[in-house]
């Protein structure tokens, strides 16, 4: 007994030639296909256009995000911590109370 899977039913394969003959020969269904293909393209253009400029966008507000960081961190660095805050407020206050008296 063999395996049946592998066999091609003739008939049907040439019933199915046949139908796709008739249909590339039908001119309004080459144009409706052309069509569609072209309409295909121009939206593939107009997505590929969308997404470049989609991620020009993304780019630039990255290095903005970016510079923000960088400036965060600088200004994080110029700022006196507490504690040193703390003792130059007392110093102040010290010289205030020396020139009061």
């Amino acid at each position: 007994m063999g395996d049946s899977s592998g066999k091609i039913d003739v008939d049907k394969l040439i019933s199915y030639s046949d139908d796709l003959v008739a249909v590339l020969k039908e001119k309004r269904d080459i144009n409706i296909l052309t069509q569609c293909l072209d309409k295909s393209k121009a939206l593939r253009s107009s997505c590929d256009a969308d997404f470049n400029e989609a991620r020009t966008l993304l780019e630039d507000h990255q290095k903005k995000i970016d510079e923000c960081k960088q400036k965060t961190e600088k200004a994080k660095l110029e700022v006196p911590a507490d504690a040193e805050l703390d003792l130059l407020q007392k110093e102040l206050d010290a010289e205030h109370e020396k020139n009061v008296c």
